[in-house]
């Protein structure tokens, strides 16, 4: 073929030009020869003598005092984070799992926000589970909202995209 090169063709260079690969005249790449490289000499010190470890038998517990033993214990003992105990379940939301303030959320359109403003109320007075503040925050936006809505038509002040002129 015409324009392919074969290798016995890599291996021709014409006159006047170097070849592409010219061998090198250091070896290179990861497994050079290594080169002796005289170690630092010190003066040996001589190694102190350790005295031999003494046993030393467990301290005895004070009276009232029940050391847990370290390993496979009888009785299961629960981890304690900051005061609370890890293994205690948090009891379920109510309303299926959504809790609260979601379900004044969903309920405040069908009866006129009402519930919403019961959300609002909730977050500002009650304490609750933190939980239940994302929907109780929902309600409150809408509680705002509503109230900004009845405000401007209490005046008759009609925004200019909602207008028939």
């Amino acid at each position: 073929m015409a324009g392919c090169s074969s290798d016995a063709d890599l291996s021709k260079t014409p006159a006047g030009r170097p070849p592409r690969f010219p061998p090198s005249p250091t070896p290179y790449g990861t497994f050079l020869p290594q080169q002796q490289v005289p170690l630092p000499t010190a003066p040996l010190l001589p190694n102190p003598t350790k005295p031999p470890l003494q046993y030393q038998p467990p301290p005895q517990p004070a009276d009232g005092y029940l050391a847990i033993p370290v390993g496979y214990q009888s009785q299961p003992y629960s981890a304690v984070v900051d005061g609370i105990p890890m293994n205690a379940r948090v009891p379920p939301l109510p309303f299926c799992g959504i809790g609260v303030g979601w379900a004044l959320f969903v309920a405040g359109f069908i009866f006129a926000s009402i519930p919403w403003y019961v959300g609002a109320f909730i977050l500002l007075f009650v304490a609750q589970d933190y939980r239940e503040k994302p929907g109780l925050i929902a309600c409150s936006i809408a509680a705002v909202l509503a109230i900004l809505s009845l405000i401007l038509s209490a005046f008759n002040f009609h925004v200019f995209w909602f207008s028939d002129y």
